[in-house]
């Protein structure tokens, strides 16, 4: 009796079919759902290297036994790394429940608590909007202005809203030692508050902010409270694919998905900004620590060591804005590498003997593998295709049926897997764009600061300024296009001219859809490349009626948004361009406008406000939390992909 042969897709349509039955059955908030999908991913991962390892190494020449040894190096880098985080990903962390049961200490001990917002050449405007959240907390917190940047207009500003600046002789050890500088100012005049905020200065803190933060400390063990980053702008590449409401920032898989799992294992760690820190704990490690450039997360890492670890409260409860250009991006991931790097190689690194757990060591070589592991492999997963449609050489030697029986499965259950887990806060396509937009950089920041991990200089990532013209970044979008003129010429040439080398392997149709992919990543890379003009000032949606009064005539108008330089309100007819008078709304008073622009829906106008009316805006937009941030689903974000794409 002759055997059923079984196709060579079967194994990838099962897994397909297994992974829609199976993952709408399972919760994240089940931690016996949460081993299910990290075992099943984990157990994908494992069956496809043992694979790998074993029957698709090509070492039949020295040539191509380098090439796929090196790229089989690389892939396991990147993929030790991919599981460290699907183990971390088993657990999940949720304070909110132990705020609500801490509120009642909390107004019983009235601990003292002071805001540090931290500046160095950020714009007058940035800072008022900052320092306006900042003294608007529904807890009591003295605000202190840090200025490295030594500036009178800032000195200016903090006089005129009763808030202290605090300035030092030099710049030395950048943030870190601003910050240490504060402190130490503070406890010579014997005001140590208990706990002191850090902002960065374009963060504007919610009301509950401090209140909600501080209630944490109940637990002595707590040395550091870390809230989310949540950003009210689009980064680069969500202003370029028009998706800044739908698809998820490049911080939120990490904000919203690893860090509460990281705090189920209380590895999670400081950010920086919209964090609070226990005084005496900070005391007790020294300060906050100047010998790395990332010194939050060197500040948690001190804190463990003393008996301290840093919980994270994953709620919005403060607002900043995203680098908003290529430049500043590849500025900040860059620092955020060389400190990661600094860490690793230094007293309190990796292979410390420092009193470290084996969860904490696994946490940090988590982060070498992503910086040491991911980025290369996601550069040479970019040029390999290219390789092989130049040379037809290989970097595995497998028929099509094993790549679908080891490859497909692995693939899909990983996807669906962190799919799950993140609810849309990851899309593999943006990843790859945005780690390649910065890779070379990465690679190399990388390596030379292992190799020599003396003192980097601390670069601070420019926020606001004008951003009224289109940029075009020559340098990095001809990369791009000239792996896209490669990729797309070798496909072409291979199945459409007579002229096509016969080196081609039977992976030729595995390596098209790969140079597909690859062709689409340069696509969006290079339209993020092209950086259009931005709002001076992000919108806040804003609803009811106001009164626009022009000349002897009063119009009731139905209002859409408002930032500091103008109001939207629905068109109705009978406006032109240009015409002025006044608009009162009622949270701001009556200002000064003028009509900008007029479509077939909405009326743009521009005003001019007071001071005290940019107070009073800052507060609407902040406080009632009407600054509006994504928010994502898997099936939002593909749509606000596809569409955005369709429009760039």
């Amino acid at each position: 009796m002759n055997a059923v042969e079984i196709p060579p897709y079967f194994w990838g349509l099962a897994t397909l079919a297994l992974c829609l039955l199976v993952f709408p059955l399972l919760h994240p908030t089940n931690r016996l759902h949460r081993l299910i999908v990290s075992g099943a991913a984990i157990l994908s991962i494992l069956v496809y290297m043992g694979w790998r390892l074993v029957a698709t190494l090509d070492l039949t020449t020295p040539v191509a036994a380098l090439l796929s040894i090196g790229f089989f190096m690389l892939e396991v880098c990147s993929t030790l790394g991919g599981m460290l985080v699907l183990f971390v990903l088993t657990r999940r962390g949720n304070r909110s429940q132990d705020v609500a049961r801490n509120i009642r200490w909390l107004r019983t001990t009235q601990p003292t608590a002071a805001i540090f917002i931290c500046t160095y050449n950020e714009e007058v405007g940035i800072l008022e909007r900052t320092l306006t959240g900042a003294l608007n907390q529904s807890y009591p917190a003295k605000v202190y202005m840090l200025d490295d940047g030594h500036r009178p207009e800032v000195e200016a500003l903090c006089r005129r809203r009763g808030v202290e600046w605090l300035t030092r002789t030099d710049n030395r050890h950048a943030k870190a030692g601003n910050m240490n500088a504060g402190i130490a100012t503070l406890a010579a005049r014997g005001e140590m508050p208990d706990f002191v905020a850090i902002l960065d200065a374009d963060f504007v803190p919610l009301p509950n902010f401090m209140k909600r933060s501080i209630a944490l400390f109940k637990d002595a063990a707590v040395g550091v409270v870390q809230t989310p980053q949540h950003f009210f702008n689009p980064d680069p590449l969500q202003h370029r694919i028009k998706g800044h409401l739908d698809l998820p920032d490049e911080q939120r898989f990490f904000f919203d998905t690893l860090l509460p799992a990281k705090d189920g294992w209380n590895t999670a760690f400081s950010c920086g900004t919209s964090s609070v820190v226990r005084t005496s704990a900070l005391t007790q490690i020294g300060g906050f620590p100047t010998d790395s450039i990332t010194e939050d997360m060197l500040l948690s890492i001190r804190m463990k060591e003393h008996g301290f670890f840093t919980a994270y409260l994953n709620e919005k409860l403060s607002l900043g804005l995203a680098p908003e250009g290529i430049g500043e991006y590849c500025t900040q991931r860059i620092r955020w590498c060389v400190g990661a790097m600094q860490i690793v190689r230094s007293a309190d690194g990796l292979f410390s003997r420092r009193p470290l757990s084996w969860i904490d060591r696994m946490s940090l070589a988590e982060t070498l593998l992503y910086w040491v592991g991911s980025f290369p492999f996601r550069l040479a997963c970019l040029l390999v295709p290219i390789l092989y449609w130049t040379t037809g050489l290989t970097i595995m030697d497998a028929p099509m049926d094993q790549l679908a029986a080891f490859l497909l499965p692995r693939i899909l259950v990983e996807a669906f897997a962190i799919s799950w887990y993140s609810n849309g806060r990851i899309m593999p396509l943006l990843t790859d764009t945005s780690q390649l937009l910065i890779a070379p950089e990465i690679v190399a920041a990388s390596l030379h600061t292992l190799l020599f991990p003396g003192e980097r200089p601390f670069k601070v990532t420019n926020k606001g300024g004008d951003r009224s013209h289109t940029v075009i970044h020559w340098k990095l979008l001809s990369r791009f296009a000239i792996v896209l003129l490669f990729t797309a010429m070798g496909m072409l040439v291979s199945y459409c001219s007579p002229l096509a080398p016969t080196f081609f392997s039977d992976q030729k149709g595995v390596v098209a859809f790969w140079s597909m992919y690859n062709v689409l990543v340069c696509i969006m890379a290079m339209i993020v490349c092209v950086e259009t003009p931005r709002r001076a000032d992000e919108r806040a949606p804003i609803g009811g009626t106001a009164v626009f009064s022009a000349a002897d005539s009063e119009t009731v108008v139905q209002l859409l948004d408002i930032s500091s330089s103008g109001v939207a309100f629905a068109n109705e007819g009978g406006w032109k361009v240009g015409d002025r008078g006044t608009i009162s709304i009622k949270e701001l008073g009556e200002m000064p406008a003028s009509i900008a622009r007029i479509t077939d829906n909405v009326v743009g106008a521009k005003i001019l406000l007071s001071p005290q009316q940019q107070t009073a805006l800052t507060h609407f937009q902040f406080a009632g939390e009407r600054m509006r941030t994504p928010d994502v689903s898997t099936l939002g974000s593909f749509i606000a992909l596809i569409r955005g794409l369709a429009l760039s």
